[in-house]
């Protein structure tokens, strides 16, 4: 069963919803179709799925525009005096800093195991094997008889 293709008027008001809002739904009721029909279509249409995907990423850039000015420039919020507002204050997100960071530079920001990097956790095993090495060292010269003592007889 073939699948009917949109007018271009109708695809073209899907896209830009979807470019506006990032939301198959509300890009459906944009163009008067339903969720189920864009979702068929995008199956059926390469071209549409393209450009579907296009619009999503144009949302995704709006997003992180949007947080990138938050945690920068901050947003004004009202500061309040006895139940007047007597002022605003800017606040920063350091937390939408923390995700744009981890985003842009995974390699620096990534979580880490708790207690330390991963190049600590390295150095942790190299320690831990050179411990190992050492003792196993010492074992066998206690082993060893000392010079001029005779040799344990083994039973």
């Amino acid at each position: 069963m073939a699948v009917q293709r949109w007018t271009s008027r109708r695809r073209a008001a899907f896209l830009k919803a979807l470019a506006d809002t990032g939301n198959v739904s509300a890009a459906a009721r944009a163009a008067k179709a339903s969720r189920s029909r864009a979702y068929q279509l995008k199956v059926a249409d390469p071209d549409f799925a393209a450009e579907w995907t296009d619009a999503l990423e144009t949302a995704i850039d709006a997003l992180d525009a949007e947080a990138r000015r938050r945690a920068l420039d901050g947003v004004e919020t009202p500061h309040f005096h006895q139940g007047r507002v007597a002022g605003t204050v800017r606040k920063y997100s350091d937390t939408l800093l923390m995700f744009l960071l981890r985003a842009h530079r995974p390699e620096r920001y990534r979580d880490r195991p708790a207690g330390g990097s991963d190049a600590d956790a390295d150095l942790e095993d190299d320690l831990a094997a050179a411990r190992d090495t050492l003792a196993a060292r010492l074992a066998r010269l206690d082993d060893e008889p000392e010079p001029g003592e005779p040799e344990a007889d083994p039973e």
